[in-house]
């Protein structure tokens, strides 16, 4: 036993002092009274160390929990590990995790985008609930581990949900280590493995009849999204002054997270990128810009004269899929985005050059579009045949299917 275990407080009845008696705890004998609380008494370095709780935060209430924590104690001296910042409570609570994730959301939600805080509010408390008073220096990989199963039984999430919880947490462990110093080491972090959603698109000639089933005020900024690939964050917040109308190019330099406007485009180590304009959108360009302000946006919503909100862009998207009776699963970053980047690989344009107009910092974002290449692939093996005579050029999947309704 380390130190030595005693009462916290008097007797409630008389305010006398309770007896110890030895392996069975502390009473006040003439009122059966016990006390609420304990500590252990501990001389430690020339100080007095007055120990309330474990590491976990909890209180000592009982002369077994006392007397445990006690002999536990005595380990930790003998094998010179122990670390009264970890039983002191006030000490203690400064590295209880609960604590020092609620920093970090404070501070992460600075840089966070917008549009991604209330997602990170929420990982981040459910990790609270989870590691609670747990200090953060002792977390190691089985609690990572332990934390991934909690999110897959507690939520029913989908795997890729998991990982994100998970590199949230990886994220706040760095930050410890990084920004505050707290820990020396990340613990190792399992690697969890997800299936690649795969990619929705539509082929260029489907998205001539999408598009011309848009309200025609609203056909520039979908023109454009289907034309550019632009994110739609991007195409909102695309302003006069980003447009070169001598060298028919745009930088895309900004974007909009939810309805906040960040003059800086989505992805941690993003930059600005100069695109060509596409012919098919010269003459509104250049109408918009020479009739307009510098700051004015590109694209302005008709009915309120401001930049594009995201629900007003939703409105525009769900009608078209009530016209057409399209999939709900079928978004308008998959009829334009998605579809731009396929097309183009379809077409026969290289990943690297995709790459550059979509304005990816990694060639491995890109790879996702290879997909499209199936098709282009599927002609190129037809000029290889054991047939004598000349070879017949077979129609892909996607032509058979041309006139069949979306």
């Amino acid at each position: 036993m380390a130190g030595h275990i005693r009462a916290k407080g008097k007797c409630p009845v008389c305010g006398k002092p309770f007896i110890e008696i030895q392996k069975l705890g502390f009473i006040c004998l003439e009122h059966q009274t016990v006390p609420k609380r304990l500590y252990i008494d501990l001389p430690w370095h020339g100080q007095r160390i007055r120990v309330f709780s474990d590491k976990s935060g909890q209180v000592l209430d009982s002369y077994d929990g006392a007397d445990k924590l006690s002999d536990r104690i005595g380990e930790e001296l003998e094998n010179h590990a122990f670390d009264p910042s970890h039983y002191v409570t006030a000490e203690a609570s400064k590295f209880w995790s609960k604590n020092l994730l609620q920093r970090f959301l404070e501070d992460k939600s600075k840089v966070v985008a917008p549009s991604y805080r209330s997602h990170y509010k929420r990982i981040v408390t459910i990790a609270q609930d989870f590691f609670k008073t747990q200090d953060v220096r002792e977390i190691r990989k089985l609690d990572v581990i332990n934390f991934a199963d909690y999110c897959r039984e507690s939520f029913t999430w989908k795997e890729k949900s998991v990982k994100n919880a998970v590199d949230v947490l990886k994220t706040f462990m760095n930050w410890l280590r990084e920004d505050l110093e707290v820990i020396t080491t990340v613990p190792p972090f399992p690697a969890i493995e997800t299936e690649e959603a795969p990619v929705k698109w539509i082929h260029s000639k489907d998205q001539a009849k999408l598009f011309n089933t848009v309200r025609d005020e609203d056909k520039p900024i979908v023109g454009f999204l289907m034309l550019h690939g632009c994110r739609p964050g991007e195409a909102r917040a695309l302003k006069c002054r980003d447009v070169d109308l001598e060298n028919e190019s745009m930088t895309i330099n900004a974007t909009f997270s939810a309805e906040v406007y960040r003059e800086k485009r989505k992805g941690k180590k993003s930059r600005a990128v100069t695109i060509p304009i596409h012919p098919e959108m010269l003459d509104y360009f250049s109408a918009r810009i020479k009739s307009s302000l510098p700051e004015a946006f590109v694209f302005a919503n008709p009915r309120t004269g401001r930049a594009y909100t995201e629900s007003s862009l939703r409105r525009l998207w769900q009608h078209v899929r009530t016209v057409l009776k399209l999939k709900k699963d079928l978004r308008l970053y998959d009829a334009s985005r998605h579809s731009y980047a396929s097309n183009l690989v379809n077409s026969g344009v290289s990943l690297f050059k995709v790459s550059k107009l979509l304005g990816h910092t990694s060639m491995k974002t890109t790879e996702k579009y290879a997909h499209a290449d199936l098709e282009h692939l599927r002609v190129e093996i037809d000029k290889v045949s054991l047939k004598e005579g000349p070879t017949v050029t077979r129609l892909s999947p996607r032509e058979k299917g041309t006139d069949e309704k979306l």
